[in-house]
C-alpha cells in the first residue's frame, strides 16, 4: 500500500515557522498556525502562503471555532505541534514557578482536546525536564494522559540530525489510545569519538556532525549589508566549490537576502581582530605587542573597514574612548592592564566569542537581536549575518523574515531548526502510515 496521503497539522507558538517548515520538508500541510508576536506570524505567512496563519492571543481564541472554519471532524487532525514560549523554563534565565508563560501549555491541551489528533507533538526547552523538582513536566504528561494520549519524553541535539549547531532542545511525543512515540532516528554523529552510536547504528548510516564551513563559509566571500538594507538582495558570490549542506540551503534561491550585520565601534572590532577561531574576550590579553602599533593599522582596525562605525558620530564618552585606545595602542609600552581595561569596557569583552570553522555553532538564540558579540564570524572581524545565523539554524536561503534586523535575529533564534524538525516529521509520518496500514488490514 502506497502512503501518498498528505498530513495535515496545527502549529502553536508557531514563531517564525521552524517546525511547520520542517513538516512541510517531509510532506505535511499546516492548515493553521498561531503566533502572538505579530512580525513572527507574518514571517510564517510569508513563507506559508496556504496556511491560515493568526496571531491573535492564543488565550482568547476557541479552539472550537477553528475547528469549524477549518472544517475537520474530531480525529481528522494528523498531528499538532507546538512549543509553548520557554522564558518560565529556560536554565538562562531566573525560573520562576509562578510565571505565567508555563500555564500557556494549556491552551495546547485546549486544542488537544478539541481536534483530538491523531498525534501530538510538545517541543520546549531542556530546563523543562527540572522545573519546579519535574512537577511542571509531570503535570503535563497527566494531562495529556487524561485524554487518552501517550507521552514519551525525549532530549534531542540539533547536531545529531543534520544541523550546524549544539542545540538541546526537549520533545514530548505521543498519539490516541496511550501510544508512546519512540525517539527520532538519529543522522549524525560525531564520528570519531561517538563509537557507541557507530556500533549501534551502524557507520555507513550516520554522517559527522556538520560544522560551520559546511554551513555558511560560501557567504564569507561578499561583505554583509549594513542593519538598514536587511531586506535588500545581493547576488550570490561566484564559488565552484559548495558544500552539499549549502548547496541545499540555496535550493529555490536565486539571490542572497538578509546577509546584514551588526555594525560595530572601532574600540569592539578591535577585540574581535586579536580573537582566533574558537577564542572567548578573555583569550586576547596575551595578543597585545608591547611595541605599539603604526597608524596605519590603528585606522585599518579602527574606522577603515565595513561594518565599523564612525566614532565621531557616537556618544562623547564613547569618543573619548576611541581616542584613548588610539593612543594607547600607537605609544605601546602601556601596562598590559590598562591597554584591557580600556578594552574590556567593564569586563564585557569577556563575552565575546569567535566561531570556529572546523566545530559546530553553539546555541543560536534570541538574544542576538541585541547583541552578536557571541557570534563573532570566524576568521572576519565583524558578527555573523542574519542569514549566516538562518543557516546554522537549517533555514534555507529561501526563507524570508519580515521586520527589521533586530526582529529577524530574534525570530531566527527562538525558532526550532527545521531540519531537527524535519527529523521529528519523519518519524511521525513513520507512526501515521503505519496506522494506515493497520487499518487496511
Amino acid at each position: 500500500m502506497s502512503n501518498s496521503k498528505i498530513y495535515k497539522t496545527i502549529d502553536l507558538f508557531a514563531g517564525a515557522g521552524g517546525l511547520t517548515e520542517g513538516f512541510r520538508r517531509e510532506g505535511f500541510q499546516a492548515v493553521y498556525a498561531n503566533e502572538f508576536e505579530k512580525n513572527a506570524a507574518a514571517t510564517c505567512q510569508l513563507n506559508h502562503p496556504d496556511t491560515l496563519v493568526s496571531c491573535e492571543d492564543i488565550i482568547q481564541v476557541s479552539a472550537a471555532e477553528v475547528r469549524k472554519e477549518l472544517s475537520l471532524d474530531v480525529h481528522e487532525l494528523d498531528v499538532l505541534v507546538g512549543g509553548p514560549p520557554c522564558q518560565g523554563f529556560s536554565t538562562y534565565g531566573q525560573r520562576d514557578d509562578e510565571d505565567p508563560r508555563n500555564k500557556l501549555y494549556m491552551q495546547f491541551i485546549k486544542f488537544l482536546g478539541e481536534f483530538r489528533p491523531k498525534t501530538y507533538v510538545i517541543e520546549n526547552v531542556e530546563g523543562l525536564l527540572s522545573m519546579s523538582g519535574g512537577a511542571v513536566l509531570n503535570a503535563i504528561i497527566s494531562d495529556l494522559e487524561n485524554l487518552g494520549y501517550g507521552a514519551q519524553v525525549h532530549l534531542l541535539n540539533a547536531v545529531d540530525f543534520g544541523v550546524p549547531q549544539k542545540r538541546k532542545r526537549v520533545f514530548i511525543l505521543g498519539g490516541l489510545d496511550g501510544e508512546k512515540i519512540s525517539v527520532p532516528v538519529q543522522t549524525h554523529s560525531e564520528i570519531d569519538k561517538d563509537q557507541s552510536q557507530i556500533d549501534l547504528l551502524g557507520k555507513d548510516t550516520l554522517r559527522s556532525w556538520l560544522n560551520v564551513s559546511d554551513a555558511i563559509s560560501d557567504l564569507s566571500l561578499v561583505d554583509p549589508m549594513v542593519p538598514k538594507d536587511t531586506q535588500l538582495s545581493m547576488s550570490y558570490p561566484d564559488t565552484s566549490e559548495l558544500t552539499d549542506y549549502q548547496k541545499r540551503m540555496r535550493v529555490g534561491s536565486d539571490a542572497l537576502s538578509h546577509h546584514s550585520s551588526k555594525q560595530m565601534l572601532g574600540i569592539r572590532r578591535l577585540r574581535l581582530a586579536m580573537m582566533h577561531p574558537g577564542d572567548y574576550g578573555r583569550d586576547i590579553a596575551g595578543r597585545i605587542a608591547d611595541k605599539g602599533l603604526p597608524y596605519e593599522i590603528i585606522d585599518k582596525l579602527l574606522t577603515g573597514s565595513a561594518g565599523v562605525r564612525d566614532y565621531k558620530g557616537c556618544r562623547k564618552q564613547d569618543v573619548e574612548k576611541e581616542m584613548k585606545l588610539r593612543e594607547m595602542l600607537h605609544e605601546g609600552k602601556h601596562d598590559l592592564n590598562e591597554i584591557m581595561e580600556t578594552l574590556s569596557s567593564g569586563g564585557f569583552a569577556n563575552k565575546y566569542r569567535r566561531l570556529h570553522w572546523d566545530s559546530p555553532s553553539h546555541t543560536v538564540v534570541a538574544h542576538m537581536a541585541r547583541d552578536c558579540s557571541d557570534f563573532v564570524h570566524p576568521d572576519q572581524d565583524r558578527f555573523i549575518s542574519v542569514r549566516e545565523s538562518a543557516r546554522l539554524q537549517s533555514f534555507q536561503d529561501s526563507y524570508r523574515f519580515v521586520g527589521s534586523q533586530f526582529q529577524q535575529f530574534k525570530q531566527i533564534g527562538n525558532a526550532v531548526p527545521p531540519e531537527l524538525g524535519s527529523a521529528i516529521a519523519r518519524k511521525i509520518k513513520q507512526v501515521l502510515g503505519e496506522s494506515l496500514l493497520n487499518k487496511a488490514a
